[in-house]
C-alpha cells in the first residue's frame, strides 16, 4: 500500500463532508476527464498484470492514483454523477479484479503448501491487499458522494468497505497499517450511524482504540477529529467540543477549521450556561482570528460565521472587539446587506485595527449615491496620514470627476469641487502616485477654457506614468497647434507669436508622443489601453496634417511610412480615412511606389462600390494621376507616364462599375469615361478601352474625348477611312481652346499623307499655322513643326 497517500485520503475525506464553497479550493483542479484517460490507459494492462507480479504492482499502484483522482474529484464542489458513476464501476471492477485475482493466487499457494508442496504466498498477498485498501476508501467515497441519496446503495457500499477494512487488519501485522485500516473502517461507521444509530458506538470505539496507542501516531489527530464529529452527529455538541484541539483550531487544513467551526457553535447552541456560552464563543473567536489574514482561511471564517450561529447580528454585533464588527460586516456583505454591512464596516474603521473598512464601506455609500457619507469616510482616512490619506484624496478628486462627466461637464459646483481636490492632492503630495493624472486634468481645464499657453506648460510638468504622460505630450502638441491656427487666424486679435518656434514644439511633442503610444498603450489597463489607441490614431493623424500644410516641403517618405495600414488599426477614425488615403496615396506616388499605390487605390474602389457618395473622393484622385501622367509624358518619362496611367485606370474603374450597375447614367460620366479609356489604352488595354469609348459615343455622339479615343485606335489600325472620320468629328465638335481640337487637324493631316494626299495633308498644315500660330502648345506646335517639315518643306526641296 502506498502509505504516502495517507494525508491526502484524510484531507479529501475532511472535505467530503463540507461542501462549501471553499472546498473547491483544496480539491485539485483534475477532472472527470482526466480520471477517464487514466482508466483507459490502464485497461489494456489488466490482462498482464493478471498474469506477471511485477506488472501488477505497477497497475495497482497505478489503479491507487486513479482512486485519488476519483476522491478529489468528488470533493471539489458539485459533482456531475453522470460523468463519474460510469468511471466508479470501472474503477471499482479493475480494483476489485486485482484483489480478487492475488487473494485466489495466495489461496492456491496455501493449498499447495498444505498438500506438502512449496510456495511463497507473500507477495501475491501483499499486492491483494495493496488492491483492498485504495478499494475500500473507493466504495467508502462513493457512498458519501455519488449515491449519498441512494440509502440502499449506500449502506451497501459502506459495507462493503467495512469489509475490506476490517480484512486488512486482521492480514496485516504493521501496528501502523492496523491503525490506518481501522481508521477508514470508523469512518463508514460513522456514515452508517445516520441509518443505525448503534453504528455511531462502532465507529466511537474504533477511535478510540486508535487513540489509545498514544498521541504520538500518526493517525491520532484524524482519529480525535473523527470521534468528535461522531459526537457531534449524535448530538453531543459539549463532547464534541471538548475533543477540539486546545488552540480552539486554525492550525488544519479548511475541512479541519470547518468541521471545528461547526463544532464550536454547536455547543455554543447547546448549552444554556452563561459562562460555558461566553467560554465557547472565544474559543470560536479565537480560531478564527488565526485565519484572518489568510485569503481561503478568511473565506471559511466568514462562511461559517453566515451558516452556523442562529443569528449573526445578535452572535457578533454587541461585542466591542472589532475582529467580530469586521467579521459581521463581511457576513452581511455575502448576504448582500449592504446598508448594514456598510454600518459593521464603519465600526471596524473607526476601532482603528481596521482602516481598509473605510474602503469597503466607501464602494456601499458609492453604489447607494450617498455621497455625504462617502465625503465623511474620505476625511477619516484622509486625517490618519499615510497611504490610505493619499488614497482618498485621490478618490475624493475622482469622485467629483467622475459625476462631473456624467452630468455632461456643465456643474460649476461639481467643477470646482474636483479641481479644489486636484490642486489639493497637487500641492500635498507633488510626487504622489496619481499626480500625472491631476496634472492632465487641470491642464485639461485650462485647455477648454482656451489657455493653451497655460495647459501646454502644464502638461509639460506630465511625468511617470506612461498612459498620462503620453496624453500629456499629445495633448501640449494640440495646444501649440491651437495657438498656430489662432495666429493664422484673418481676425486674430491675440497677441503675436513666433509661429515658427511654436510650431517647432508642436511638432516635437506630437513625434515623442506618438513614439511613446505603443508602450503607453501595452502598460494601460481597461478602458485606458482603447483610450490610449485612440488618441495614437487622432496623434497620428495631426502629424500627417501638419507636415501637408506645405506640400512644397512635405517629407513624403515620413508620411508614407507613419499612414501606413491607418485605417486598420484606427478604426475609430474613419471620418477621416479620405484624407489619410490621400495623403498616403499622393505620398506614395512622390516616392515612385506605384504598386503600393494601386494597392490602396484598389482597396478604397472595393471599399466604395456602390457608394455613390465616395465619387467625388475618387475622381478627383483619379484627375490627380491623370495630370500626373500627363506631365510624365511631356517629359518623356514612359515609366511615371505608365503607371500614372494605371492608377487612373484602377481610381476609374469605380465609375466604370457604376454605369454597370445602372446606378450612374453612361451621359453623366462622359468626361470621366473618357480619361478612365484613354488610361486603358495607355496601359496597353485597347479592347477595354475601345468598348469604353463606344458606351461613351453612344450616349453623346459629339463627345470630343470619346469621338478622340477611337480616332487614335482607329489609326493605330490603319484604318484610315474610320479615322479621318472620327478626327473629323472631334475638329467639328471640340473648341478651339481644346487641344483636342489641334490634335483633330494634326492627326487628319498625317492620315492624309499615309493614304497619298500630300498636297492636302501640307494644305491643313498650312491653314491651321497661319490661322493659330499658337498652335495650342509648345508640345503640340512642336510635333507640327516635325510633320509639316518632314511631308511638305523637306519633300519640295
Amino acid at each position: 500500500m502506498n502509505r504516502v497517500l495517507f494525508s491526502r485520503r484524510l484531507m479529501v475525506m475532511l472535505t467530503a463532508f463540507f461542501t462549501l464553497a471553499f472546498t473547491a479550493a483544496v480539491a485539485s483542479a483534475q477532472s472527470a476527464g482526466d480520471l477517464a484517460s487514466e482508466l483507459s490507459s490502464l485497461s489494456g494492462q489488466m490482462s498482464s498484470a493478471e498474469a506477471n507480479a511485477s506488472t501488477a504492482d505497477q497497475v495497482i499502484a497505478k489503479l491507487d492514483n486513479a482512486e485519488g483522482t476519483f476522491a478529489k474529484v468528488t470533493s471539489s464542489g458539485k459533482v456531475d454523477k453522470g460523468a463519474l458513476i460510469p468511471l466508479y464501476h470501472q474503477l471499482d471492477s479493475m480494483l476489485d479484479r486485482m484483489q480478487t485475482v492475488y487473494s485466489k493466487k495466495k489461496d492456491d499457494c496455501i493449498a499447495q503448501i498444505d498438500n506438502g508442496g512449496q510456495c511463497d504466498y507473500d507477495q501475491p498477498e501483499q499486492l491483494a491487499l495493496k488492491a483492498a485498501y485504495p478499494l475500500a476508501w473507493l466504495r467508502f467515497t462513493a457512498a458519501t458522494t455519488l449515491f449519498d441519496d441512494n440509502a440502499d446503495q449506500s449502506k451497501k457500499l459502506l459495507n462493503e468497505a467495512i469489509d475490506g477494512f476490517t480484512a486488512s487488519t486482521l492480514a496485516m501485522p504493521d501496528p501502523n497499517l492496523i491503525r490506518e485500516n481501522t481508521l477508514g473502517r470508523a469512518y463508514c461507521e460513522r456514515e452508517l450511524g445516520k441509518f443505525d444509530h448503534a453504528e455511531y458506538d462502532h465507529a466511537i470505539a474504533d477511535f478510540k482504540k486508535i487513540m489509545d496507542d498514544g498521541s504520538g501516531t500518526q493517525q491520532y489527530a484524524a482519529a480525535r477529529e473523527g470521534l468528535s464529529t461522531t459526537y457531534a452527529k449524535m448530538g453531543k455538541a459539549e463532547e464534541a467540543a471538548k475533543l477540539l484541539p486546545p488552540s480552539g483550531g486554525g492550525k488544519g487544513g479548511g475541512g479541519e477549521l470547518m468541521l471545528q467551526l461547526q463544532t464550536l457553535f454547536s455547543a455554543e447552541r447547546a448549552t444554556s450556561d452563561p459562562a460555558k456560552k461566553a467560554a465557547y464563543h472565544k474559543q470560536i473567536i479565537d480560531a478564527m482570528k488565526t485565519k484572518e489574514n489568510d485569503k481561503e482561511g478568511w473565506a471559511i471564517d466568514v462562511a461559517a460565521a453566515s451558516k452556523f450561529p442562529n443569528n449573526a447580528v445578535e452572535e457578533f454585533g454587541s461585542s466591542n472587539d472589532p475582529f467580530e464588527k469586521w467579521l459581521l460586516a463581511a457576513v452581511l456583505l455575502s448576504r448582500k446587506d449592504e446598508a448594514n454591512a456598510a454600518k459593521y464596516y464603519v465600526e471596524a474603521g473607526a476601532s482603528g485595527k481596521y482602516p481598509k473598512a473605510y474602503k469597503f464601506a466607501i464602494d456601499i455609500y458609492l453604489r447607494e449615491k450617498r455621497y455625504d457619507q462617502v465625503e465623511a469616510m474620505l476625511s477619516k482616512i484622509a486625517s490618519g496620514g499615510g497611504g490610505d490619506a493619499q488614497w482618498a484624496e485621490y478618490v475624493r478628486f475622482s469622485l467629483a470627476h467622475s459625476r462631473w462627466e456624467q452630468g455632461g461637464s456643465k456643474d460649476k459646483a461639481l467643477e470646482d469641487l474636483w479641481v479644489k481636490a486636484a490642486q489639493d492632492y497637487v500641492q500635498k503630495y507633488p510626487n504622489g502616485e496619481h499626480i500625472a493624472e491631476m496634472r492632465v486634468q487641470l491642464a485639461g481645464l485650462l485647455q477648454q477654457q482656451n489657455k493653451y499657453v497655460e495647459a501646454a506648460e502644464l502638461y509639460s510638468q506630465v511625468k511617470g506614468d506612461p498612459e498620462f504622460t503620453f496624453t500629456a505630450k499629445f495633448k501640449a502638441a494640440e495646444c501649440y497647434y491651437a495657438q498656430l491656427q489662432g495666429a493664422s487666424a484673418k481676425d486674430n486679435k491675440g497677441p503675436k507669436i513666433d509661429t515658427e518656434s511654436v510650431r517647432k514644439l508642436t511638432l516635437e511633442n506630437i513625434n515623442e508622443a506618438i513614439k511613446m503610444g505603443p508602450e503607453a498603450e501595452r502598460t494601460a489597463s481597461g478602458t485606458g489601453k482603447k483610450t490610449v489607441h485612440e488618441i495614437r490614431g487622432e496623434a497620428i493623424y495631426m502629424l500627417a496634417s501638419i507636415l501637408e500644410e506645405d506640400p512644397d516641403k512635405v517629407d513624403y517618405a515620413q508620411v508614407a511610412t507613419l499612414l501606413n495600414g491607418y485605417e486598420s488599426q484606427f478604426p475609430s477614425m474613419n471620418a477621416k480615412f479620405q484624407d489619410v488615403a490621400e495623403w498616403r496615396i499622393t505620398a506614395l506616388d512622390h516616392l515612385g511606389k506605384y504598386d503600393d499605390v494601386n494597392t490602396d487605390v484598389a482597396a478604397i474602389v472595393e471599399r466604395s462600390k456602390g457608394n455613390i457618395a465616395k465619387g467625388d473622393f475618387i475622381k478627383e484622385l483619379g484627375i490627380d494621376f491623370w495630370k500626373a501622367a500627363q506631365e510624365a509624358k511631356a517629359n518623356n518619362k514612359e515609366t511615371a507616364y505608365k503607371k500614372n496611367a494605371m492608377l487612373t485606370a484602377t481610381a476609374y474603374k469605380f465609375f466604370a462599375d457604376m454605369v454597370a450597375s445602372g446606378k450612374i447614367p453612361v451621359k453623366n460620366l462622359t468626361g470621366t469615361l473618357s480619361i478612365y479609356g484613354q488610361a486603358l489604352q495607355a496601359t496597353d488595354h485597347e479592347e477595354e478601352a475601345e468598348k469604353v469609348y463606344q458606351e461613351v459615343v453612344k450616349a453623346d455622339p459629339a463627345s470630343p474625348d470619346a469621338n478622340a479615343g477611337l480616332a487614335r485606335i482607329a489609326q493605330a489600325k490603319k484604318d484610315w477611312k474610320d479615322a479621318v472620320t472620327l478626327w473629323t468629328t472631334v475638329e467639328s465638335t471640340a473648341a478651339e481652346s481644346d487641344i483636342l481640337w489641334y490634335e483633330a487637324k494634326y492627326n487628319i493631316a498625317a492620315i492624309y499623307n499615309e493614304q497619298g494626299n500630300t498636297q492636302g495633308a501640307c494644305s491643313k498644315l498650312a491653314q491651321t499655322r497661319a490661322e493659330h500660330p499658337t498652335l495650342g502648345s509648345p508640345e503640340m506646335k512642336t510635333s507640327w513643326d516635325a510633320l509639316q517639315r518632314k511631308i511638305c518643306l523637306d519633300n519640295r526641296k
